[in-house]
C-alpha cells in the first residue's frame, strides 16, 4: 500500500474492553450497535466482536448493527470448529444483512484437554506436532467453508474476507494460505519488519499474489488528552487490576497525537497496511480514537477523509 493511499484502521469490541480491569459494562445487542455507529462516524474500516462463553453471539450482534449502519465491515468471530457450510451459510448471511459488509475472524478452537496438552507441551517437538495438526484441521475446515460459498450459498461480495489472528510461523502459514486480513502483534518496528517478511514469505510459498493479504498490526491503547493524565489513567486501571497491563499486543499508553505518531512509524518504516486498535475501556477509547485520534491522521494524510466503498472487500481495496 502507498503513502498516498493511507492506512486501514478497525477496532476490537472486546467485552468492556482490552483491559482487564475496564469497568463492567455488560454491552446490550442495542448497546453494541450503538458502539458500531460510533466506529462508523470515525470512518473505520471495520471492527470485530469476540464471542464465547458468557456472551452473546457475535454474528447476531452485528447483524443488529448492519441495520443501524451503512458503510462499516462486521467481522464476527468464526471458530472452525462444526460443519462449514453451516459456518459458510452463517457469514453469508450477515454479509446479505449488510449489503456486502460482512468478514469473518476464523479461530482454531481445541477442547479444554487438548488445549490442556498444549500448554503442558508448548516449545517440544510433541508440543509443535500436535500444534501443526490443530492447524491443518483448520486448513481442512477453511477450504470447505469457502468452497460452500460457491456451491449454493452466495455472499453478496462473492467471498467475504477472512481476517486471523496469529503469532508465530504455524498460524502465520495458515493466514497465507487463506486469510485477506492478518492480525499480528509486533512489540516494536523492528518485530514488524521481521514478522511481514515472514508473512510475505509463506504467501508467496501459498501460491498467492502479491497484494492479496493486508497485514495490520494489533495495538491495546489507553488514551488521554495529555501524557500525564494518560500515564495516570494507565496507573488506575493496573491498580484496579493487581497487574501491570500486559497482552499479547503491545500496549500503548498516551496521546492521540503520540499515537499518530507511532502508527505512521509502523505503517512508512515497519510494513503495516493498517492496525485493529483494541480499546483498553470501552466506549471511552473508543470515541478518543474516532474524536482526536482520526482527525489527526487525516490532516497527515493517513487516512481517509470519507468512504468510497460500500463493502468490506471494497474497504480493503481487495480484488
Amino acid at each position: 500500500m502507498t503513502a498516498q493511499e493511507g492506512f486501514h484502521l478497525s477496532a476490537a469490541l472486546d467485552g468492556a474492553g482490552s483491559h482487564p480491569a475496564a469497568p463492567a459494562r455488560p454491552f446490550t445487542p442495542q448497546g453494541y450497535a450503538s458502539l458500531v455507529r460510533g466506529a462508523e462516524a470515525g470512518l473505520l474500516d471495520f471492527v470485530t466482536v469476540e464471542d464465547g462463553p458468557g456472551r452473546l453471539d457475535s454474528a447476531l450482534l452485528l447483524a443488529l448493527a448492519a441495520t443501524a449502519t451503512e458503510r462499516i465491515g462486521l467481522v464476527p468471530l468464526g471458530p472452525t470448529t462444526g460443519d462449514p457450510g453451516t459456518w459458510a451459510t452463517r457469514i453469508a448471511t450477515l454479509d446479505h444483512l449488510s449489503g456486502g459488509r460482512a468478514g469473518v475472524r476464523p479461530r482454531v478452537t481445541t477442547s479444554d484437554s487438548e488445549r490442556a496438552r498444549l500448554v503442558a507441551l508448548f516449545g517440544t517437538p510433541e508440543g509443535d506436532r500436535r500444534l501443526t495438526g490443530l492447524f491443518a484441521r483448520a486448513d481442512e475446515f477453511l477450504v470447505a467453508a469457502t468452497a460452500a460459498w460457491g456451491t449454493g450459498v452466495e455472499p453478496v461480495q462473492n467471498r467475504p474476507p477472512l481476517a486471523v489472528l496469529a503469532h508465530a510461523t504455524v498460524p502465520y502459514r495458515l493466514a497465507a494460505a487463506h486469510a485477506d486480513v492478518v492480525f499480528v502483534t509486533p512489540q516494536d518496528t523492528a518485530g514488524l519488519v521481521t514478522i511481514r517478511k515472514e508473512v510475505e514469505a509463506l504467501r508467496e510459498e501459498a501460491g498467492r499474489p502479491p497484494g492479496s493479504l493486508r497485514v495490520l498490526a494489533d495495538l491495546n491503547v489507553v488514551l488521554a488528552a495529555g501524557r500525564e493524565a494518560a500515564d495516570e489513567r494507565g496507573s488506575r486501571l493496573d491498580e484496579a487490576a493487581r497487574a501491570p497491563f500486559t497482552s499479547d499486543a503491545a500496549v500503548f499508553t498516551g496521546t492521540p497525537e503520540r499515537l499518530a505518531d507511532l502508527l505512521e512509524e509502523w505503517f512508512r518504516e515497519g510494513g503495516a497496511d493498517g492496525f485493529r486498535l483494541r480499546p483498553a475501556v470501552l466506549p471511552d477509547d473508543l470515541e478518543t480514537i474516532t474524536a482526536e485520534l482520526v482527525p489527526v491522521l487525516q490532516r497527515r494524510g493517513l487516512f481517509r477523509t470519507e468512504y468510497t466503498a460500500r463493502t468490506l472487500r471494497g474497504h480493503l481495496r481487495l480484488a
